[in-house]
Protein backbone atom coordinates (compact mmCIF):
# COMPACT_ATOMS: atom_id res chain seq x y z
CA UNK A 1 0.00 0.00 0.00
CA UNK A 2 3.25 2.65 0.59
CA UNK A 3 4.61 1.93 -2.62
CA UNK A 4 1.12 2.58 -4.36
CA UNK A 5 0.49 5.70 -2.22
CA UNK A 6 4.03 6.78 -3.27
CA UNK A 7 3.18 6.34 -7.33
CA UNK A 8 0.21 8.46 -6.50
CA UNK A 9 2.10 11.09 -4.84
CA UNK A 10 4.87 11.03 -7.46
CA UNK A 11 2.09 11.30 -10.43
CA UNK A 12 0.39 13.72 -9.20
CA UNK A 13 4.15 15.83 -9.21
CA UNK A 14 4.73 14.63 -12.36
CA UNK A 15 1.57 15.92 -14.25
CA UNK A 16 2.21 19.51 -12.73
CA UNK A 17 5.73 19.51 -13.23
CA UNK A 18 6.03 23.12 -13.89
CA UNK A 19 4.26 24.07 -10.60
CA UNK A 20 6.34 21.35 -8.71
CA UNK A 21 9.40 22.70 -9.96
CA UNK A 22 8.85 26.84 -8.95
CA UNK A 23 7.64 24.81 -5.78
CA UNK A 24 11.03 23.25 -5.36
CA UNK A 25 13.09 25.83 -6.43
CA UNK A 26 11.96 27.86 -3.68
CA UNK A 27 13.12 25.31 -1.05
CA UNK A 28 16.35 24.86 -3.28
CA UNK A 29 17.08 28.55 -2.52
CA UNK A 30 16.74 28.53 0.73
CA UNK A 31 19.18 25.18 1.71
CA UNK A 32 21.58 26.88 -0.70
CA UNK A 33 21.51 30.06 1.25
CA UNK A 34 21.89 27.92 4.51
CA UNK A 35 25.04 25.93 2.95
CA UNK A 36 26.34 28.87 1.35
CA UNK A 37 26.70 30.86 4.96
CA UNK A 38 27.33 27.74 7.24
CA UNK A 39 29.92 26.76 5.21
CA UNK A 40 31.59 30.12 4.86
CA UNK A 41 31.52 30.33 8.49
CA UNK A 42 33.03 27.34 9.17
CA UNK A 43 35.93 28.36 6.54
CA UNK A 44 36.39 31.53 8.56
CA UNK A 45 36.39 30.00 12.02
CA UNK A 46 39.18 27.36 10.38
CA UNK A 47 40.90 30.25 8.98
CA UNK A 48 41.36 32.12 12.24
CA UNK A 49 42.60 28.81 13.95
CA UNK A 50 44.95 28.36 11.68
CA UNK A 51 46.50 31.44 11.59
CA UNK A 52 46.21 31.58 15.39
CA UNK A 53 46.93 28.34 16.79
CA UNK A 54 50.07 28.10 16.07
CA UNK A 55 51.22 31.28 18.07
CA UNK A 56 49.33 29.52 21.59
CA UNK A 57 52.15 30.07 23.25
CA UNK A 58 52.48 33.80 22.69
CA UNK A 59 51.84 36.31 24.88
CA UNK A 60 51.18 40.23 24.00
CA UNK A 61 51.95 42.95 26.43
CA UNK A 62 51.07 46.37 26.19
CA UNK A 63 50.42 49.95 27.79
CA UNK A 64 46.49 50.50 28.26
CA UNK A 65 44.02 48.36 27.37
CA UNK A 66 45.80 45.66 24.97
CA UNK A 67 44.41 44.15 21.81
CA UNK A 68 41.20 44.73 21.40
CA UNK A 69 38.91 42.30 18.99
CA UNK A 70 37.22 44.94 18.03
CA UNK A 71 39.73 46.85 16.38
CA UNK A 72 41.52 43.96 15.42
CA UNK A 73 38.47 43.41 12.85
CA UNK A 74 38.66 47.32 11.88
CA UNK A 75 42.15 47.03 11.21
CA UNK A 76 43.02 49.36 14.47
CA UNK A 77 45.23 47.12 16.62
CA UNK A 78 46.77 48.39 19.56
CA UNK A 79 45.76 50.89 21.72
CA UNK A 80 47.47 54.40 21.99
CA UNK A 81 50.01 54.57 24.88
CA UNK A 82 49.02 58.02 26.02
CA UNK A 83 53.15 58.77 25.96
CA UNK A 84 53.06 55.96 28.82
CA UNK A 85 55.77 53.07 28.02
CA UNK A 86 57.01 49.87 29.58
CA UNK A 87 60.22 50.23 30.88
CA UNK A 88 63.59 48.70 31.15
CA UNK A 89 62.85 47.42 34.38
CA UNK A 90 59.21 45.89 33.46
CA UNK A 91 61.46 43.95 30.70
CA UNK A 92 63.85 42.50 33.24
CA UNK A 93 61.04 41.68 35.56
CA UNK A 94 59.20 40.24 33.03
CA UNK A 95 62.30 37.54 32.11
CA UNK A 96 62.57 36.67 35.61
CA UNK A 97 59.27 34.52 35.65
CA UNK A 98 59.19 31.37 36.10
CA UNK A 99 58.19 30.27 32.28
CA UNK A 100 59.14 32.27 29.93
CA UNK A 101 60.98 31.23 26.75
CA UNK A 102 62.11 34.71 25.28
CA UNK A 103 60.77 38.36 25.19
CA UNK A 104 60.88 40.34 22.82
CA UNK A 105 60.15 44.54 22.20
CA UNK A 106 58.48 46.95 20.30
CA UNK A 107 59.56 50.30 20.24
CA UNK A 108 57.72 53.69 18.58
CA UNK A 109 58.26 57.00 18.20
CA UNK A 110 58.37 60.20 15.76
CA UNK A 111 61.05 60.58 12.97
CA UNK A 112 61.95 62.59 9.97
CA UNK A 113 62.06 60.62 6.59
CA UNK A 114 63.77 62.26 3.78
CA UNK A 115 63.50 61.49 -0.09
CA UNK A 116 64.67 63.37 -3.00
CA UNK A 117 65.43 66.19 -1.06
CA UNK A 118 61.51 66.39 0.86
CA UNK A 119 61.47 65.97 5.07
CA UNK A 120 58.64 64.26 5.82
CA UNK A 121 57.24 63.37 9.51
CA UNK A 122 56.42 60.03 9.96
CA UNK A 123 55.79 57.24 13.15
CA UNK A 124 58.68 54.71 13.34
CA UNK A 125 57.79 51.22 14.70
CA UNK A 126 61.14 49.05 15.93
CA UNK A 127 60.47 45.30 16.73
CA UNK A 128 63.04 42.25 16.50
CA UNK A 129 63.18 40.66 13.58
CA UNK A 130 61.41 37.04 14.96
CA UNK A 131 58.44 39.27 16.43
CA UNK A 132 58.39 40.73 12.51
CA UNK A 133 58.14 37.71 11.06
CA UNK A 134 55.08 36.67 13.40
CA UNK A 135 53.23 39.84 13.47
CA UNK A 136 53.61 39.92 9.63
CA UNK A 137 54.77 37.80 6.34
CA UNK A 138 55.37 37.46 2.91
CA UNK A 139 51.95 37.94 1.74
CA UNK A 140 51.37 41.26 3.30
CA UNK A 141 54.07 42.92 1.29
CA UNK A 142 53.49 44.37 -2.28
CA UNK A 143 57.30 43.97 -2.93
CA UNK A 144 60.18 43.20 -1.29
CA UNK A 145 60.95 41.28 1.87
CA UNK A 146 60.70 40.87 5.41
CA UNK A 147 63.78 41.69 7.28
CA UNK A 148 66.16 38.92 8.57
CA UNK A 149 68.46 38.53 11.28
CA UNK A 150 71.63 40.35 11.27
CA UNK A 151 70.02 43.30 8.98
CA UNK A 152 71.07 46.68 9.32
CA UNK A 153 70.29 50.09 8.46
CA UNK A 154 67.06 48.27 6.23
CA UNK A 155 63.50 49.04 6.54
CA UNK A 156 59.84 48.09 5.28
CA UNK A 157 57.68 50.73 4.88
CA UNK A 158 54.17 51.52 4.04
CA UNK A 159 51.77 51.71 0.71
CA UNK A 160 51.13 55.44 1.66
CA UNK A 161 54.53 56.13 2.48
CA UNK A 162 55.90 54.48 -0.39
CA UNK A 163 53.48 55.83 -2.84
CA UNK A 164 51.86 58.91 -1.46
CA UNK A 165 54.30 60.82 1.28
CA UNK A 166 56.46 62.08 -1.52
CA UNK A 167 56.49 63.36 -5.38
CA UNK A 168 57.39 60.50 -6.55
CA UNK A 169 57.01 56.79 -5.77
CA UNK A 170 59.49 54.92 -3.34
CA UNK A 171 61.15 51.04 -4.65
CA UNK A 172 62.17 48.35 -3.48
CA UNK A 173 66.00 49.10 -3.53
CA UNK A 174 65.55 52.76 -2.71
CA UNK A 175 67.39 55.09 -0.33
CA UNK A 176 66.09 57.10 1.93
CA UNK A 177 66.91 58.86 5.50
CA UNK A 178 65.35 58.66 8.77
CA UNK A 179 66.46 61.10 11.25
CA UNK A 180 70.04 61.71 8.69
CA UNK A 181 70.52 57.96 8.65
CA UNK A 182 70.82 55.94 5.51
CA UNK A 183 68.33 53.01 5.17
CA UNK A 184 67.46 51.00 2.15
CA UNK A 185 64.12 49.70 1.37
CA UNK A 186 64.11 46.07 1.68
CA UNK A 187 59.92 45.64 1.54
CA UNK A 188 56.70 47.73 0.80
CA UNK A 189 53.37 46.50 2.82
CA UNK A 190 50.23 46.42 0.10
CA UNK A 191 47.66 48.35 0.49
CA UNK A 192 45.35 48.36 3.43
CA UNK A 193 47.81 45.48 4.82
CA UNK A 194 46.36 44.13 8.07
CA UNK A 195 49.47 42.41 9.04
CA UNK A 196 47.99 40.87 12.21
CA UNK A 197 47.55 43.75 14.59
CA UNK A 198 46.69 46.48 12.53
CA UNK A 199 47.07 48.83 9.03
CA UNK A 200 50.51 49.38 7.63
CA UNK A 201 49.65 51.93 4.74
CA UNK A 202 51.62 54.64 7.32
CA UNK A 203 54.17 52.14 9.04
CA UNK A 204 57.67 52.78 8.41
CA UNK A 205 59.52 49.56 10.33
CA UNK A 206 63.10 49.23 11.29
CA UNK A 207 64.82 46.60 14.17
CA UNK A 208 64.72 47.25 17.43
CA UNK A 209 68.79 47.89 17.02
CA UNK A 210 68.40 50.85 14.55
CA UNK A 211 65.54 52.56 16.30
CA UNK A 212 67.62 53.48 19.40
CA UNK A 213 70.68 54.33 16.82
CA UNK A 214 67.94 56.20 15.38
CA UNK A 215 65.87 57.99 17.73
CA UNK A 216 68.28 57.58 20.92
CA UNK A 217 64.86 56.51 22.44
CA UNK A 218 63.84 53.07 23.86
CA UNK A 219 59.59 53.74 23.90
CA UNK A 220 58.50 50.05 24.50
CA UNK A 221 55.14 50.13 23.75
CA UNK A 222 54.58 46.08 23.73
CA UNK A 223 56.17 43.18 24.51
CA UNK A 224 55.32 39.67 22.64
CA UNK A 225 56.29 37.16 24.72
CA UNK A 226 56.82 33.37 24.72
CA UNK A 227 56.57 30.82 27.19
CA UNK A 228 57.96 26.83 27.35
CA UNK A 229 54.33 25.39 28.39
CA UNK A 230 51.05 26.54 26.27
CA UNK A 231 49.11 25.26 29.58
CA UNK A 232 50.73 27.87 31.89
CA UNK A 233 50.19 30.53 29.14
CA UNK A 234 47.44 32.34 31.27
CA UNK A 235 48.63 31.99 34.93
CA UNK A 236 51.98 33.82 33.33
CA UNK A 237 50.14 36.82 31.06
CA UNK A 238 48.18 36.86 34.80
CA UNK A 239 51.65 37.28 36.56
CA UNK A 240 52.97 39.96 34.09
CA UNK A 241 50.54 42.20 34.46
CA UNK A 242 50.68 41.72 37.73
CA UNK A 243 54.29 42.86 38.02
CA UNK A 244 54.30 45.55 35.53
CA UNK A 245 51.47 47.20 37.30
CA UNK A 246 53.22 47.00 40.74
CA UNK A 247 55.91 48.54 39.41
CA UNK A 248 53.59 51.80 38.00
CA UNK A 249 51.48 51.65 41.43
CA UNK A 250 48.55 50.94 39.09
CA UNK A 251 45.90 48.39 38.63
CA UNK A 252 45.12 48.48 35.10
CA UNK A 253 48.79 50.15 33.48
CA UNK A 254 49.56 47.45 31.26
CA UNK A 255 47.19 44.60 29.73
CA UNK A 256 48.84 40.92 28.67
CA UNK A 257 46.57 39.10 26.23
CA UNK A 258 47.05 35.87 24.87
CA UNK A 259 46.69 34.68 21.98
CA UNK A 260 44.30 31.91 22.57
CA UNK A 261 41.91 34.00 24.46
CA UNK A 262 41.45 36.16 21.09
CA UNK A 263 40.89 33.33 19.35
CA UNK A 264 38.85 32.08 21.53
CA UNK A 265 36.67 35.33 21.35
CA UNK A 266 37.06 35.34 17.76
CA UNK A 267 35.58 32.16 17.53
CA UNK A 268 32.57 33.39 19.36
CA UNK A 269 32.02 36.12 17.33
CA UNK A 270 32.15 33.97 14.33
CA UNK A 271 29.84 31.62 15.60
CA UNK A 272 26.79 34.13 16.54
CA UNK A 273 27.62 35.94 12.78
CA UNK A 274 27.25 32.63 11.54
CA UNK A 275 23.43 32.14 13.34
CA UNK A 276 22.37 35.54 12.96
CA UNK A 277 23.03 34.84 8.98
CA UNK A 278 21.64 31.46 8.90
CA UNK A 279 18.74 32.56 10.93
CA UNK A 280 18.06 35.07 8.10
CA UNK A 281 18.62 32.67 5.48
CA UNK A 282 16.19 30.62 6.98
CA UNK A 283 13.44 33.40 6.28
CA UNK A 284 13.60 31.72 2.67
CA UNK A 285 12.60 28.56 3.94
CA UNK A 286 9.72 29.81 5.66
CA UNK A 287 8.41 31.40 2.57
CA UNK A 288 8.87 27.62 1.34
CA UNK A 289 6.71 26.64 3.40
CA UNK A 290 4.37 28.80 2.83
CA UNK A 291 4.90 28.05 -1.41
CA UNK A 292 4.55 24.06 -0.84
CA UNK A 293 1.64 24.77 1.75
CA UNK A 294 0.07 26.40 -1.04
CA UNK A 295 0.72 23.64 -3.70
CA UNK A 296 -0.89 21.18 -2.10
CA UNK A 297 -3.81 22.96 -1.22
CA UNK A 298 -4.62 23.91 -4.95
CA UNK A 299 -3.56 20.78 -5.42
CA UNK A 300 -6.49 19.09 -2.73
CA UNK A 301 -8.76 21.21 -4.40
CA UNK A 302 -7.74 20.01 -8.01
CA UNK A 303 -8.30 16.20 -7.05
CA UNK A 304 -11.49 16.65 -4.67
CA UNK A 305 -13.33 14.28 -7.04
CA UNK A 306 -10.01 11.93 -7.30
CA UNK A 307 -10.47 11.86 -3.50
CA UNK A 308 -14.21 10.63 -3.23
CA UNK A 309 -13.31 8.30 -5.32
CA UNK A 310 -10.29 6.76 -3.73
CA UNK A 311 -12.81 6.94 -0.64
CA UNK A 312 -15.83 5.55 -1.90
CA UNK A 313 -14.04 1.95 -2.88
CA UNK A 314 -12.00 1.70 0.46
CA UNK A 315 -8.83 4.38 1.15
CA UNK A 316 -8.72 5.57 4.60
CA UNK A 317 -8.40 8.76 6.23
CA UNK A 318 -4.53 7.91 6.73
CA UNK A 319 -3.95 6.94 2.96
CA UNK A 320 -5.30 10.14 2.06
CA UNK A 321 -3.45 12.13 4.28
CA UNK A 322 -0.24 9.79 3.45
CA UNK A 323 -0.34 10.52 -0.59
CA UNK A 324 -0.12 14.54 0.39
CA UNK A 325 2.40 14.30 2.91
CA UNK A 326 4.80 11.69 0.52
CA UNK A 327 4.04 14.37 -2.12
CA UNK A 328 5.24 17.23 0.02
CA UNK A 329 7.95 15.24 1.41
CA UNK A 330 9.04 14.85 -2.26
CA UNK A 331 8.72 18.00 -3.12
CA UNK A 332 11.18 18.84 -0.27
CA UNK A 333 13.68 16.60 -0.77
CA UNK A 334 14.63 16.89 -4.22
CA UNK A 335 14.23 20.81 -3.68
CA UNK A 336 16.88 19.97 -0.59
CA UNK A 337 19.19 17.99 -3.14
CA UNK A 338 19.70 20.66 -5.35
CA UNK A 339 20.08 23.06 -2.30
CA UNK A 340 22.88 21.31 -1.25
CA UNK A 341 24.39 21.42 -4.71
CA UNK A 342 23.62 24.98 -5.50
CA UNK A 343 25.35 25.63 -1.63
CA UNK A 344 28.27 24.14 -2.54
CA UNK A 345 28.69 26.83 -5.86
CA UNK A 346 27.38 29.32 -3.62
CA UNK A 347 29.71 29.14 -0.63
CA UNK A 348 32.55 29.12 -3.55
CA UNK A 349 31.07 32.22 -5.57
CA UNK A 350 30.75 34.00 -2.13
CA UNK A 351 34.37 33.34 -0.87
CA UNK A 352 35.70 34.57 -4.36
CA UNK A 353 33.69 37.60 -4.51
CA UNK A 354 34.53 38.62 -0.27
CA UNK A 355 38.38 37.71 -1.05
CA UNK A 356 38.39 39.69 -4.79
CA UNK A 357 36.44 42.57 -3.91
CA UNK A 358 37.01 45.69 -2.56
CA UNK A 359 36.47 44.08 1.57
CA UNK A 360 39.78 41.59 0.80
CA UNK A 361 42.47 44.96 0.80
CA UNK A 362 45.44 44.43 -0.81
CA UNK A 363 47.31 42.72 1.92
CA UNK A 364 46.95 39.26 0.95
CA UNK A 365 45.99 37.88 4.64
CA UNK A 366 44.40 34.31 5.88
CA UNK A 367 43.09 32.31 3.28
CA UNK A 368 39.29 31.79 3.20
CA UNK A 369 37.75 28.40 1.74
CA UNK A 370 34.44 27.43 2.37
CA UNK A 371 33.79 23.70 4.43
CA UNK A 372 30.83 21.95 4.00
CA UNK A 373 30.57 19.68 6.39
CA UNK A 374 28.60 16.20 6.70
CA UNK A 375 26.44 17.76 9.73
CA UNK A 376 25.48 20.95 7.44
CA UNK A 377 24.57 18.43 4.90
CA UNK A 378 22.88 16.52 7.29
CA UNK A 379 20.81 19.12 8.91
CA UNK A 380 19.71 20.56 5.33
CA UNK A 381 18.35 17.20 4.39
CA UNK A 382 16.52 17.02 8.15
CA UNK A 383 14.96 20.58 7.65
CA UNK A 384 13.96 19.34 4.23
CA UNK A 385 11.66 17.00 5.18
CA UNK A 386 10.57 18.39 8.43
CA UNK A 387 9.82 21.37 6.14
CA UNK A 388 7.74 19.36 3.49
CA UNK A 389 6.09 17.30 6.20
CA UNK A 390 5.43 20.39 8.40
CA UNK A 391 3.80 22.17 5.22
CA UNK A 392 1.54 19.41 4.02
CA UNK A 393 0.05 18.04 7.06
CA UNK A 394 -3.04 20.94 6.78
CA UNK A 395 -3.45 20.07 2.99
CA UNK A 396 -3.89 16.23 3.99
CA UNK A 397 -6.02 16.57 7.27
CA UNK A 398 -8.09 18.68 5.00
CA UNK A 399 -8.07 16.14 1.74
CA UNK A 400 -8.73 13.52 4.57
CA UNK A 401 -11.78 15.09 6.28
CA UNK A 402 -13.54 15.26 2.76
CA UNK A 403 -16.84 13.31 2.40
CA UNK A 404 -16.88 10.83 -0.22
CA UNK A 405 -20.98 11.32 -1.71
CA UNK A 406 -19.71 15.15 -2.09
CA UNK A 407 -16.44 14.74 -3.15
CA UNK A 408 -17.40 12.48 -5.87
CA UNK A 409 -20.24 14.91 -7.12
CA UNK A 410 -17.99 18.07 -6.49
CA UNK A 411 -17.54 19.39 -10.64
Amino acid sequence: MLKDNFNLAYKNIRERMSRSILTLLGIAIGIMAIISLMGLGEGMNQAVTGELSSLSDTIIVSVGQGLDIGSIFSGGGLDETNGEYLTERDIADVKRIQGIKKVSTQLSGGGILRYNSLDVAASLTGMDVNVMHISYGIEDLESGSLLEIGDQNKCLIGYSVAHEYFDSDIAVGSRIKINGEKNVVNGIFSQYGTGGIGSTDDLVLITSRDFKKITGQSNITSATIQVYDVTNVESIADEIEQVINENHGEDDFVSATTMSSILESIQNIIGIMQMMLVAIASIALVVASIGIMNTMLTSVMERTREIGIMKAIGATNKDVMLIFIIEGMLLSIVGGIFGILLGVFGSQGITGLLTAGPMAGGGGGMSLTPIISIGSIGLAVGVSLVVGVLSSLYPAWKAARMSPIEAVRYE
